[in-house]
């Protein structure tokens, strides 16, 4: 299901340099398509949110229900945390380990990339390219970012958690860079660096350590920004 062209040497060179990269055309193109049209039509996204100090969860027909009061409220306190460089705003949809018994052929193929990230082609070229030679296992969640939503500036090094390698495998088409939705890199002391705008059918790969966001996207953004992400990890995360 991988692209079998890949330059490893290459690709292990440039992710040498600075401890990132981005692999274009790293899947079959036909399963990028087939995941892309699953990501619009069939994945159960939920809303994803950081308010009043917790990590929240709302499912989509909870957020349908809210009122306009309701609605107001919640994105106040969303904005608040994030003036101060805190928190985030998006929908997701995390796997687990588990088979699922799916008649639906759209969620057999989404967690089939489950599958693929865990698999053992996936992690010996992370392995190849990183230099690293440890990763055990992946986590996997399907994102989407539309107007309004966003991800502040953060490392993913979570101590017991064992995360070595951030990944972002894209899934929008024709992203346009004024609409936001743009990984965005920074100096420690919080300097903007570079950013890397969603390139379908790429994988963005980085060292856990880098500070990082995904930019507001913008009301007018024409195009739901979906990506598969998460961690290649060293071993099982400490319980």
């Amino acid at each position: 299901m991988l692209n079998p062209n890949l330059d490893k040497l290459k690709l292990a060179r440039d992710f040498a340099i600075d401890g990132r990269l981005r692999i274009d055309d790293i899947l079959d193109p036909d399963l990028a398509e087939r995941v892309r049209d699953a990501c619009l039509n069939s994945v159960p996204f939920e809303y994803l949110s950081y308010v009043d100090g917790e990590n929240i969860v709302i499912p989509a027909e909870s957020m349908a229900k809210l009122d306009s009061a309701e609605a107001q409220a919640l994105q106040s306190k969303v904005v608040a945390a994030a003036s101060e460089g805190v928190g985030f705003f998006y929908c997701g949809y995390m796997m687990d380990r588990a088979r699922k018994n799916f008649e639906d052929d759209d969620m057999r193929l989404l967690h089939s990339m489950f599958d693929l990230m865990n698999g053992e082609e996936m992690l010996s070229l992370i392995d190849e390219i990183t230099g690293r030679e440890d990763l055990f296992s992946a986590e996997a969640q399907f994102t989407r970012y539309t107007s309004g939503q966003f991800l502040t500036r953060h490392r993913d090094d979570i101590t017991g958690d064992n995360r070595r390698i951030a990944y972002v495998m894209a899934f929008s088409k024709n992203w346009h860079p004024d609409w936001g939705g743009l990984l965005q890199f920074y100096e420690d002391d919080g300097t903007p660096r570079d950013m890397w705008m969603p390139k379908f059918n790429s994988m963005s790969i980085f060292d856990i350590r880098h500070v990082h966001s995904v930019s507001y996207v913008t009301p007018f953004a024409a195009e739901q920004r979906l990506s598969l992400t998460g961690w290649f990890r060293s071993s099982p995360p400490k319980l």
